[in-house]
């Protein structure tokens, strides 16, 4: 039987649990949040949210007791919120079971592969003209409209406004996370911005805008920027869109290893 439990209980730091972490990045990230909201069996599955307007993430084992899918749904209905859509992320095979058993709550519309890729190890790319540097205060404007764009063309996230893409840049500025990369003329290239939890670095956000694509930038400045994470004993990992091959691509040329999908989708309280 499910109950709520506290960041330090058992079952995170269980052998399934650790084998998984660095997937499930984003649940160890919430944990530190005071309005977290975790429950779990304590051997079978976590579901954890960090904030009412975060998604909720579900953990479960490899083999889990299917029985224990009862619980789970009534957990997760007990997360959905009165908004328009609740945001959800699994393994694909508990997706699946849900699908299969009709869960109501579901909008089957709402789907989107998002994989995992993780570094132990750097590949050199092709190389290019690129000069990789932390981003400054008279980036600004740029990094904006960048920031800004890369939401427009994001599957499976909602779009921002400019408002909030300028104070997320303000921001990461502010920050030490935050790396571009300059061509030979100056210009920003692409850019990309990481948050470290434990020894787990997650990037975000590498993009690179339209007309300076196909050029290997985007490459480049994995390779670069993953080096010097891994210098700093942090694991670089992070989350993309498992279909879009160019960006894949990218990650895979500077020694990322595919390791699979999560499934994001979402929930309505009808």
């Amino acid at each position: 039987m499910y109950k709520e439990i506290k960041p330090d209980n058992k079952i995170l730091n269980c052998e399934e649990f650790q084998r998984d972490k660095y997937k499930f990045n984003l649940i160890i990230k919430n944990l530190s949040s005071p309005e977290l909201e975790l429950y779990s069996d304590e051997e079978n599955y976590i579901i954890c949210r960090g904030k009412k307007e975060y998604p909720t993430w579900i953990w479960t084992k490899d083999g889990f007791d299917t029985s224990c899918i009862v619980e789970i749904e009534q957990l997760m209905k007990q997360y959905l919120t009165d908004s328009e859509k609740d945001k959800f992320t699994c393994k694909k095979d508990l997706y699946d079971m849900l699908v299969a058993r009709g869960f109501k709550y579901i909008n089957k519309d709402d789907y989107f592969e998002m994989g995992f890729l993780i570094c132990h190890q750097t590949v050199k790319p092709k190389q290019c003209d690129g000069i990789l540097s932390k981003a400054q205060e008279k980036d600004r404007e740029v990094l904006t409209k960048y920031w800004y764009d890369d939401s427009m063309e994001m599957n499976g996230v909602e779009p921002i406004t400019m408002e909030q893409a300028q104070k997320d840049v303000d921001g990461f500025i502010n920050g030490d996370n935050f790396y571009v990369l300059r061509n030979q003329g100056g210009k920003i290239v692409c850019m990309v911005n990481y948050g470290v939890v434990g020894n787990q670095a997650r990037l975000n956000h590498v993009y690179t805008p339209p007309e300076e694509r196909k050029k290997g930038y985007a490459a480049n400045l994995i390779y670069l920027l993953t080096n010097d994470l891994l210098e700093k004993g942090l694991v670089p990992l992070l989350y993309t869109d498992y279909n879009y091959t160019p960006s894949n691509k990218a990650y895979i040329n500077a020694g990322y290893e595919d390791q699979g999908i999560l499934i994001n989708f979402s929930c309505s309280n009808k």
